[in-house]
């Protein structure tokens, strides 16, 4: 903005102030033009930001309710293996069906589009409310990624005991102190599987709420 001398000399107060009501009055428009041009700015920021965060939590349903069933077997497979290795630590004989293998797989969630709006600025235009409820749904999301990856990472333990376990060639020749082992990483899995449970249905309570506001 740029303000520029009157062109001819001021000869009255009269002249005088109502080029001073002049110039006030330009830097009273170009001001509000500035603030004008802002707010759409951040109203189509807001409205961007929204609308990818929506997407990205409908793509996050959609893995946590693939990934539910797949809990639910995990927790019966554990349950299964537990009951084996009790058997055989009881009787150092192997259950006849009986499960000692557990297998896991990951579920990434995605989380983009929100540190984008975080980034850019976005997240600062939105109201508290809003606000509130985004940042508890994806720091539950944080959750069940920490979950996860420590599920993930007591699985390995748990598949190296039992494949170590296995290579000997009789049950009855099986460490005690291995087979509770074996029993310890199971139980360790086992809560964890119940709490990535308990946290992935909260998860997708979260998503169902934020979607119903779309």
């Amino acid at each position: 903005m740029e303000i520029h001398a009157p062109e001819k000399p001021i000869h009255s107060k009269k002249e005088f102030f109502f080029h001073m009501f002049t110039v006030v009055l330009g830097i009273l428009i170009a001001l509000g033009l500035e603030g004008m041009v802002q707010w759409v700015h951040h109203r189509a920021l807001v409205r961007e930001a929204r609308e990818n965060i929506r997407v990205e939590i409908e793509k996050n349903k959609e893995i946590i309710d693939g990934a539910m069933p797949e809990f639910k077997q995990r927790s019966e497979t554990l349950n299964h293996m537990i009951d084996s290795i009790r058997q055989l630590a009881k009787t150092h004989h192997a259950v006849k069906g009986g499960q000692v293998f557990f297998s896991i797989s990951n579920h990434d969630l995605y989380s983009t589009a929100w540190q984008t709006a975080s980034t850019s600025g976005a997240v600062t235009y939105m109201s508290y409310d809003e606000l509130r409820r985004y940042t508890d749904v994806y720091l539950t999301q944080q959750t069940y990624s920490t979950l996860q990856a420590q599920a993930l990472d007591r699985a390995i333990d748990l598949g190296s005991l039992v494949q170590a376990t296995i290579l000997v060639d009789e049950v009855k020749n099986i460490p005690k102190d291995r087979i509770q082992a074996i029993a310890r990483e199971a139980y360790r899995q086992m809560i964890l599987q119940n709490t990535l449970e308990d946290v992935s249905k909260e998860l997708r309570k979260g998503y169902g709420e934020l979607l119903k506001r779309r």
